[in-house]
């Protein structure tokens, strides 16, 4: 193994990190101009109808669940929102790598995205879409140590199974350093927002995050769930330890938690056609 401030050093070097589709860099610039329509950028990603099947077909998936059918790129815009649509551009290109090597990874995040839906509209928050997209992402991070250090990542594997730690954990060993971090570079080099880039940083540090504190201590409780369910694997089989700072954050009940579980539940069983 090499030093770890070799390994930092060498992930900080990384210059072939995933690139956007130029899709995806266009409905950014369009989505800054405030002349721009739901149409305009439906028409956009209306022309790559790859994406636009994938995008339509998530849109209408167990996540969402809208009692009526999203037909066309510009509804889903109308419905869900610019960023959540970008967000699922993003995921279509992205994942493709992840589904091909890293099946349980992408279970693990498919299922996060459904619980984090799922919290966030318990509470009522307007952006429940868009905090499902942060559960999607947030282990992006894990993503690119595959892709780029592979060595690095199965010796990660190799500490947390051998110690009995989690893969967080085990990454600070032998990384000095967390996907959590990876996760943030991957965000900034994306030009993210905060709602999506601080739930990848500090989902296993919820009381560190500083502008999108509850959509992080979402994705934290809800990455905690679906572990617990055992629904995917993100890189070893322990339950990460819940956050009192985000469950305070939170304000839930021990009710509002079994009815979180009961809905939970169903949606990643119904999740079987993106796993």
């Amino acid at each position: 193994m090499e030093d770890r401030s070799e390994v930092k050093k060498k992930v900080k070097r990384i210059k072939n990190l995933p690139t956007l589709p130029g899709i995806v860099q266009k409905i950014s610039r369009m989505v800054e101009n405030p002349d721009t329509s739901s149409a305009d950028v439906g028409r956009l990603i209306s022309q790559d109808q790859v994406i636009s099947a994938r995008v339509l077909r998530m849109a209408n998936s167990a996540f969402f669940g809208f009692s009526r059918r999203i037909s066309s790129i510009t509804q889903a815009l109308v419905v869900l929102g610019f960023d959540v649509v970008k967000g699922l551009v993003l995921t279509t290109s992205v994942f493709d790598m992840m589904k091909k090597g890293m099946v349980g990874l992408w279970e693990h995040s498919v299922g996060c995205a459904a619980a984090s839906g799922v919290i966030a509209a318990r509470l009522g928050r307007p952006d429940a879409e868009e905090v499902l997209v942060a559960g999607l992402l947030h282990d992006l991070g894990k993503v690119v140590l595959n892709l780029q250090l592979p060595e690095e990542s199965a010796r990660v594997q190799e500490v947390a199974a051998a110690k009995g730690i989690t893969f967080y954990e085990a990454e600070n060993k032998v990384l000095d350093f967390n996907h959590g971090d990876v996760g943030l570079w991957l965000a900034e080099h994306w030009n993210l927002p905060d709602a999506l880039a601080e739930p990848m940083r500090y989902h296993h540090r919820p009381e560190l995050a500083r502008n999108a504190v509850q959509q992080t201590a979402i994705v934290h409780l809800a990455n905690i769930v679906v572990r617990a369910m055992g629904f995917g694997f993100s890189g070893d089989r322990l339950v990460p330890p819940l956050s009192p700072r985000a469950w305070e954050e939170l304000g839930l009940s021990t009710d509002d938690f079994d009815g979180i579980l009961a809905e939970v539940e169903p949606k990643l069983l119904n999740l079987s056609d993106y796993t």
